[in-house]
């Protein structure tokens, strides 16, 4: 394994396991992204367990999501100016359908208007 897919993988396992305490000691129901103790699937991680992470573990969580739907999508280049905004869309999304998933509110976020 490369060191990049090392570090990916070190970065999934540092955003993912940062949920587990923060969701506990907010009455939050996880979703079923929790696959194993310390493993999540990160296909099917849903924005109310995003919403309901700390701040710190949220931006973590946020940034991983933004490179791995980039990489999965095959995108080379990421205009670094629109980060913020971008972000801001997902995060909008998440809080109007807490019940999808991470992964589906950024496609649908940051898709373009006449896809909507």
């Amino acid at each position: 394994m490369g060191s990049v897919m090392k570090l990916a993988s070190v970065a999934v396992a540092l955003c993912l396991a940062a949920f587990a305490g923060p969701l506990a000691a907010q009455e939050h129901t996880p979703s079923d992204a929790q696959v194993a103790p310390k493993k999540w699937d990160v296909e099917r991680v849903r924005c109310s367990d995003l919403l309901h992470a700390s701040d710190d573990d949220r931006a973590s969580a946020v940034m991983f999501y933004y490179g791995y739907l980039a990489a999965k999508a095959n995108i080379h280049v990421i205009d670094v100016s629109k980060i913020e905004d971008n972000i801001g869309k997902v995060m909008k999304q998440c809080e109007a359908s807490p019940t999808m998933t991470v992964p589906a509110a950024f496609r649908y976020a940051l898709k373009p208007p006449q896809e909507k």
